[in-house]
């Protein structure tokens, strides 16, 4: 998805709520296009469609939601956007992009219900995540020395399927972990006990594959992995 900068994120805040309910009811409902949007509505100027094309993006939707949620009523809309922390969008909107490693690991149920916002929302609540654990960790891979960003993924010790709404968003089930790391710990070559000892597989060729067996788990500053969890 788009990511806005301060001047769109300024422009969409502006609006009231009112406005920003009904682009996004004739977009995502009616199928209007953006520039149509802006002759619709008096709020709007007439502007090539940018200004549409800015509320829709702002609240996570992109071409691929036009016209998909024909059951979508206007005061649906209307009531969920009242419930969303629109400084916390801002600060989503404004991070930098490291976090889109741990986007493409989520994979939406039918648990999830069928809430139109929950995209934005669960990535604005992994990206709150991902800056907790980077605090936490002091950006550095739990156990390595690996301090890029771009390198750093955040790793749900509970599956992301498996966790409840809460235990997404709890850095007690996250662990900041380079790539390497990372993907030991995902395919369950690598795992932690109760007492965070490191434990490995002995059906992966640690060896074989030139990867140390020689690590520690540096615990953080504050939310250690939950014994419970683990």
């Amino acid at each position: 998805m788009a990511k806005l900068d301060q001047r769109r994120i300024n422009f969409v805040k502006s609006l009231p709520i009112k406005v920003r309910a009904k682009v996004l009811y004739e977009f995502l409902n009616k199928g209007t296009s953006n520039r149509n949007i802006e002759k619709l509505l008096d709020e709007l100027e007439e502007l090539d469609g940018w200004q549409a094309w800015s509320v829709i993006h702002f609240y996570g939707f992109d071409r691929y939601g036009k016209a998909k949620y024909r059951n979508l009523t206007l005061k649906n809309i209307e009531d969920s956007i009242t419930n969303v922390n629109v400084d916390e969008l801002e600060e989503f909107h404004l991070g930098k992009g490291e976090e889109e490693e741990v986007y493409s690991k989520i994979n939406f149920t039918e648990n999830d219900g069928k809430d139109v916002f929950r995209t934005i929302k669960t990535r604005q609540g992994q990206y709150k995540l991902r800056k907790a654990l980077l605090q936490n960790y002091q950006s550095k891979c739990a156990l390595c020395n690996i301090s890029d960003p771009k390198l750093l993924i955040t790793s749900h010790v509970k599956t992301w399927s498996a966790s409840t709404a809460e235990e997404r968003v709890n850095p007690s089930n996250g662990i900041l972990l380079c790539k390497l790391h990372d993907g030991l710990f995902e395919n369950g070559y690598i795992s932690l006990s109760n007492d965070y000892e490191v434990l490995y597989s002995p059906s992966f060729d640690f060896d074989g594959q030139e990867i140390s067996k020689n690590v520690t788990f540096t615990k953080p500053r504050s939310d250690n992995p939950s014994p419970v969890i683990l």
